[in-house]
């Protein structure tokens, strides 16, 4: 109950026992004069007809006497005139029967008023004529009070009805900063921090939102601290001090996200290597070699796409590698235009004129060891170093059959989406117990050869088609239709970039989520944490129709690199992070860049779920520092659906 009504509640029966009250006292004397007030006029008007009577020339002529009579009951309050003779008979008398109009039973039972009645003697000189009996009928007293009554009930309800609408108002401007400070909360439980800047001037309610603004100045604070003591640790833990470039450790974990079952990328790894780095070393000094080192990370910077330079690394001292989603030929061909500009660079320095490059490529396969592909790369260096500097030297690690030109490409997608060739496995998400906490669906493909093709394979393609809103639409539909999938567990589907940039992807959206949530079944909604940070305001749309339709919101490959002030923009209930991360950290020297991230998560009620669990080690790691839901191919391999 509001607080509105409370008092409201307070304020009528207080004023309803006043009422009760006056009215009782009020009633009671009134009906006390009006008794008298009867009681008076009855006794003064049969005094004054006993008079007239007396003065009459024939005090018992009828006729006089009725006229007498009929003067007083055209007043119409009388019921009763008698006059009796000293015998004790009858001289002449007039009565009525008179009825109370307009007012209800329960008035009369309230205030009992008595009939009046008046008595004087009739004298003819010092002679009795007789007696004169008169009665007033209390009716009109009656119509009186109870108008008076209505009245003053009335004007009381106007007045109760005006002070409500007043304390209302009163009550709303007082109460004002208590509502927003239900909004602080509210928005606290949105993952957002705001402060009151009008303070009220109630002692008691000031002190009320001072203690709302002091705790959410430090949720806040915990959080911006703990954001910084990650980005920190980030920095030390993934960064290279020289070039500010992703180091060795960074690599290895972007390359385990890239060939990972959850992965929606594909295409290739590269690894530039800088021929003779230690004799150049030797022989030029630590000052040159690590100004070559720059101009090679900056060139790297700066001729590689934006999407690209958050995956590049100095991956050894004489290596830089870099992952893209692009197909070889485009790789091999950046690498050549990069050496081009890296030759016309170097042969304006006379001490750099020297240096020389060699690059290996390597196709990347869902599900490869990464032992494997960093030993085709080496071998890939090898071949490239007995063919000449500036060699470049690829190597194909799958044996699908995939389209070569974009041509082919669209000609094939658009033959795979018409024929539904596309079809859904899923992954279980283990929760304490082996407990079932979400199968997470990844879309598949069949080509003419019968070879299953994963998603990071064909989606990179589709989406630089503009066909991935295509395929989650159908997936949409498949989730909808397909009756043989386990509806017990939630489902966790991953939007593209593309749904959040067109809007006709909405309406499909919101069927599904309708869909889902009459069949009972629960969503798990979630999207890359680069294409979130790319759409924070669609973001927090989809957050807010998600869970209006009572399913839940994540985060998939969360970036600990990136800023993590995302969190607050959307009502996120879950993040996956890749398990090798979370093991690393767990291991390091720093473990105040693990209790950053718990800090976080824990503020701000997200649970974090371990991505791509490989092995007891890991699995077992992940449990000690309290990660209780993990996904990977240890704890349950991806099945058909």
């Amino acid at each position: 109950m509001t607080l509105f009504k409370q008092i409201a509640i307070l304020v009528s029966a207080v004023f309803l026992i006043l009422l009760l009250i006056i009215l009782y006292t009020d009633l009671t004397r009134t009906g006390n004069f009006q008794q008298g007030q009867l009681q008076t006029t009855a006794q003064d008007m049969a005094t004054t007809l006993g008079i007239a009577i007396s003065n009459l020339p024939e005090g018992q002529d009828q006729s006089t006497l009725e006229v007498l009579f009929n003067a007083v009951f055209d007043s119409g309050y009388y019921t009763r005139i008698e006059l009796i003779g000293v015998d004790g008979q009858s001289i002449h008398q007039k009565s009525q029967q008179l009825e109370i109009a307009g007012v209800p039973d329960w008035f009369l039972g309230l205030v009992p008023l008595e009939p009046a009645r008046g008595t004087t003697q009739v004298m003819k000189g010092w002679t009795q004529l007789g007696q004169l009996n008169l009665e007033i009928h209390p009716g009109f007293a009656y119509s009186g009070m109870y108008q008076a009554l209505v009245s003053t009930l009335l004007w009381l309800a106007l007045l109760f009805v005006v002070s409500m609408l007043v304390l209302w108002l009163i009550l709303r401007y007082l109460l004002d900063p208590l509502q927003r400070v239900k909004e602080q909360a509210d928005a606290i439980h949105r993952n957002k921090f705001v402060h009151q800047q009008k303070i009220p001037s109630t002692i008691e309610l000031k002190r009320v939102v001072e203690a709302m603004n002091l705790m959410v100045s430090k949720v806040q604070t915990i959080f911006d601290d703990q954001e910084k003591t990650l980005g920190q640790y980030q920095q030390l833990l993934y960064r290279d001090k020289l070039t500010n470039l992703g180091n060795r450790r960074y690599m290895l974990d972007q390359l385990q996200q890239s060939m990972s079952e959850e992965s929606g990328s594909h295409g290739c790894m590269a690894i530039i290597k800088i021929v003779d780095f230690d004799q150049l070393r030797d022989r030029l000094g630590y000052e040159i070699s690590d100004n070559l080192i720059r101009i090679l990370a900056d060139l790297l910077r700066q001729t590689g796409a934006d999407q690209e330079a958050q995956r590049i690394s100095r991956f050894n001292e004489d290596e830089f590698a870099f992952l893209s989603n692009a197909d070889e030929s485009a790789v091999a061909q950046f690498l050549g235009n990069l050496f081009d500009d890296f030759q016309k660079l170097t042969n304006k320095q006379t001490d750099l004129a020297e240096v020389k490059l060699l690059a290996g490529i390597c196709d990347l396969q869902v599900g490869g060891e990464i032992g494997g592909i960093l030993s085709s790369i080496d071998y890939c260096l090898s071949q490239a170093d007995t063919k000449g500097p500036f060699s470049i030297e690829r190597k194909r690690s799958t044996n699908l059959d995939l389209p070569q030109g974009k041509m082919q490409w669209r000609s094939w997608l658009e033959s795979m989406l018409k024929s539904n060739q596309l079809f859904l496995v899923g992954q279980l998400a283990i929760g304490n117990e082996r407990f079932p906490v979400q199968r997470e669906l990844f879309i598949r493909a069949r080509n003419k050869q019968d070879q299953i093709i994963p998603a990071s394979a064909f989606m990179p393609m589709a989406s630089s088609l503009g066909m991935s809103l295509d395929i989650d639409i159908q997936v949409f539909q498949m989730v909808t239709s397909n009756s043989d999938i386990d509806r017990k567990i939630p489902l966790a589907i991953n939007l593209s970039a593309a749904f959040f940039e067109h809007a006709e992807a909405q309406q499909e959206f919101d069927q599904l989520l309708t869909s889902c949530e009459q069949s009972r079944t629960r969503l798990c909604i979630e999207a890359s944490h680069h294409v979130l940070n790319q759409h924070p305001i669609m973001c927090a749309e989809v957050s807010e129709r998600v869970r209006k339709h009572q399913h839940q919101f994540g985060i998939d490959n969360l970036d600990l690199g990136q800023s993590l002030q995302l969190l607050q923009s959307g009502q996120f209930n879950y993040v996956k992070i890749n398990a090798k991360t979370l093991h690393q950290m767990s291991r390091n020297d720093m473990p105040s860049g693990y209790q950053a991230l718990r800090t976080i998560t824990d503020t701000l009620d997200i649970q974090i779920i371990a991505v791509g669990v490989d092995s007891q080690e890991v699995f077992d790691g992940l449990k000690s520092i309290g990660i209780d839901i993990m996904q990977g191919n240890f704890l349950s391999p991806t099945e058909a659906i």
